[in-house]
C-alpha cells in the first residue's frame, strides 16, 4: 500500500550548463511522448509563458528529447529561451537538476522532476488529477472541460488549447512563493 514514499533517483552529474547564477531557473519540458498526444500545450502557449517569465526576470530552460528538438529550437529563436538540445538520460537528468521548477506533462519529465524534489507545475488531460502525487512540490492545471480523464489518444476538442497562459504563470508564481 503506498504511503507516500519518495521516489530514489541516482544519476552522476554529467554536463557543465552556463546557467545564469541568481536568476530562479524555470525548467519547461515542452513535449509528452508519441502515446498521448493530446497531452500537447500548444507552441505558442510555451513561447508566450517563456516572454512572460523572462520579462519578470526568470532564466527558461527549454527541455525534451528528439521529438521535441525542432520545436524546442524555434521556442529558443522567437523568446531568448536556453536551449541546450537533447541529451542521454543522465545528461538530461542532471539539467533538471538545474532548474528551480519544472513545467511539464505528465512525463517522465514529471518523475524525474519528482524524484529530484524539484518545484513542479504538471498539465493534465487525458488523465483524472487524482492520479498523481506531487509530494506537495506543485500544481496540476487542467482544462476546464467536462470529458476530463478520457484516457483516449485522439479527440477533437483542443483541450490544453484552453489552458491559458496566465493561469499557468498564475500557479508557477503560487509554486514559487511555497
Amino acid at each position: 500500500q503506498f504511503s507516500g514514499e519518495k521516489y530514489i533517483l541516482e544519476f552522476e552529474k554529467d554536463g557543465d550548463f552556463q546557467i545564469p547564477i541568481g536568476k530562479k531557473v524555470i525548467g519547461m519540458n515542452t513535449g509528452c511522448g508519441n502515446r498521448w498526444q493530446k497531452r500537447l500545450w500548444p507552441t505558442e502557449h510555451w513561447m508566450q509563458l517563456s516572454e512572460k517569465l523572462k520579462s519578470q526576470g526568470y532564466s527558461v530552460i527549454l527541455l525534451g528529447g528528439p521529438q521535441e528538438d525542432e520545436k524546442n529550437k524555434l521556442i529558443a529563436e522567437k523568446t531568448g529561451a536556453t536551449y541546450f538540445g537533447f541529451f542521454p538520460l543522465p545528461k538530461f537528468m542532471h539539467l533538471m537538476d538545474q532548474c528551480d521548477v519544472i513545467v511539464t506533462a505528465v512525463s517522465m519529465a514529471m518523475h524525474i522532476a519528482i524524484a529530484l524534489e524539484k518545484k513542479i507545475i504538471l498539465f493534465v488531460n487525458t488523465f483524472p488529477k487524482a492520479e498523481f502525487e506531487l509530494y506537495g512540490l506543485g500544481k496540476v492545471i487542467q482544462p476546464d472541460v467536462p470529458c476530463l480523464g478520457c484516457f483516449t489518444q485522439k479527440c477533437e476538442l483542443p483541450c490544453m488549447e484552453l489552458v491559458s497562459v496566465d493561469s499557468v504563470m498564475e500557479q508557477l508564481q503560487e509554486v514559487m512563493r511555497q
